[in-house]
């Protein structure tokens, strides 16, 4: 949209608030609102943060040590573009936007949209398509604050579609009127979960369409006194929840990642931008699966992937490669990263996955032999030696991986990536630093 249209759509949905968003880089969707009467000058101008902001937890405190304090400001400048009303909220819309330079006006260093836009740009040669595909709980909180599941239907389960129809049309009623296309909805293995399928799209648009399908889903839940939890495992005993991540590449209006001769029906391009993914998963996972939780969910024997593996339909493999359906196979063919969750800030999930998938590429990484069996019932012996290990098992492991990682220093700017890495380190110790009720149960009266 131009200002032009802004004011238009403006006045056609009655919008009296618009609310400027940007996601932090722990993942969490921050802004301000302004009125009407002063939108169009906010359009121009932005709006001004600490520069500490981004670097905020998602428990908000600011970041001990951090180079960025009280002192320094960071511009957030609204990408005019993805303006779009937001239904679930009465007369009010919503506007995605790039930090910028205070001084300079130019993209901070600091900004994850314009990380994922310098890599687009950097990698023009390809067309990005890609789409989230989320799994989350509806949880009802008690007053005390204790979460149970709204509803206890069986995976796919016809009874979960009745029981929370009125919801989900409501989320896909408010997605469409943003347009965002949903493609299909259905309770997931966990009583109580669901998924819903977006549409695949531009992959700038397909990371903002994240951040605007979390929000709605948050909202309509609670007009109905409900919450929408995205967290990778908010039960001991149920399913996880992940964000799984689908990409293609695109040149000349073709599908690159396709090939109708090669037997396996994928390219060489494929099987290089998987290599190169695979050869940085461990520092990938510290973008795509970044809370100390979403290890909890990253096990074998839960369809989660566990192992840095790949393969055709394999549910336990890091990376899926999904072919397409009958007369569309050149269209529908694209790989899907498993290892990934709600908890994510999308930008640099998908700058990750891009920059180490494209390293595969420009270096004809060979990601090895395609696993065709569950990884889990493998021998020691046989993993080794088609050179699959598992996961990593913890935020700290992966922390580690990316200091070490040369491919993201190169990548990203050293202060942005100093000061995530003091993000998730500090994160990682203070989850150490918790006695839980598990070890109050296990040992209090033992010792």
């Amino acid at each position: 949209m131009n200002k032009q249209e802004i004011e238009q759509s403006v006045k056609d949905n009655n919008i009296e608030l618009t609310r400027f968003l940007y996601t932090d880089n722990d993942g969490i969707t921050r802004g301000y609102s302004t009125t009407t009467d002063h939108l169009l000058g906010d359009l121009e101008s932005g709006h001004t943060y600490s520069i500490a902001m981004p670097f905020f937890t998602a428990a908000d405190d600011s970041l001990p040590g951090s180079r960025f304090g009280p002192v320094g400001e960071i511009l957030a400048m609204p990408d005019l573009s993805t303006f779009t009303p937001i239904p679930y909220a009465e007369h009010s819309a919503a506007v995605i936007c790039d930090f910028l330079d205070l001084e300079t006006g130019k993209p901070s260093l600091l900004c994850p949209r314009s990380i994922l836009k310098k890599t687009l740009s950097d990698e023009s040669e390809y067309e990005v398509v890609a789409a989230f595909e989320n799994e989350f709980y509806f949880v009802l909180k008690d007053e005390k604050g204790n979460i149970a599941v709204a509803e206890d239907s069986l995976c796919f389960d016809t009874s979960g579609m009745n029981s929370m129809n009125p919801v989900i049309l409501d989320i896909i009623r408010a997605l469409n009127k943003q347009n965002i296309s949903v493609e299909k909805h259905y309770p997931e293995y966990g009583p109580g979960q669901h998924e819903i399928v977006m549409k695949y799209s531009e992959a700038l648009r397909a990371a903002d369409n994240q951040i605007l399908f979390k929000e709605t889903v948050k909202a309509v839940a609670r007009s109905h006194g409900l919450y929408a939890s995205f967290m990778p495992k908010p039960f001991q005993d149920k399913s996880g929840s992940g964000a799984h991540i689908h990409i293609s590449l695109w040149k000349d209006g073709k599908n690159v990642f396709y090939d109708k001769n090669d037997p396996s029906g994928y390219s060489s391009t494929a099987r290089h931008f998987i290599g190169g993914i695979l050869k940085h998963i461990n520092s990938v996972l510290a973008f795509t699966s970044p809370i100390v939780t979403s290890y909890k969910r990253l096990l074998p024997h839960n369809w989660a992937s566990a192992y840095a593996a790949y393969g055709c339909a394999n549910k336990e493999a890091a990376l899926r490669i999904i072919k397409g359906l009958w007369g569309k196979e050149d269209k529908g063919l694209n790989i899907e990263f498993k290892p990934a969750d709600g908890s994510a800030n999308p930008y640099l999930a998908l700058n990750a996955l891009l920059a180490a998938g494209f390293e595969g590429i420009r270096n004809s990484i060979d990601p090895g032999e395609e696993l065709t069996e569950d990884p889990s019932q493998l021998s020691a012996e046989d993993l080794q030696q088609r050179n699959i290990k598992a996961l990593p098992c913890s935020l700290g492991e992966v922390i580690e991986a990316l200091r070490q990682d040369k491919l993201f220093a190169k990548v990203l700017d050293p202060i942005f990536l100093d000061e995530y890495l003091r993000l998730k380190q500090y994160n990682w110790e203070c989850y150490l630093h918790q006695v839980t009720r598990w070890e109050v149960d296990k040992y209090a009266t033992v010792f």
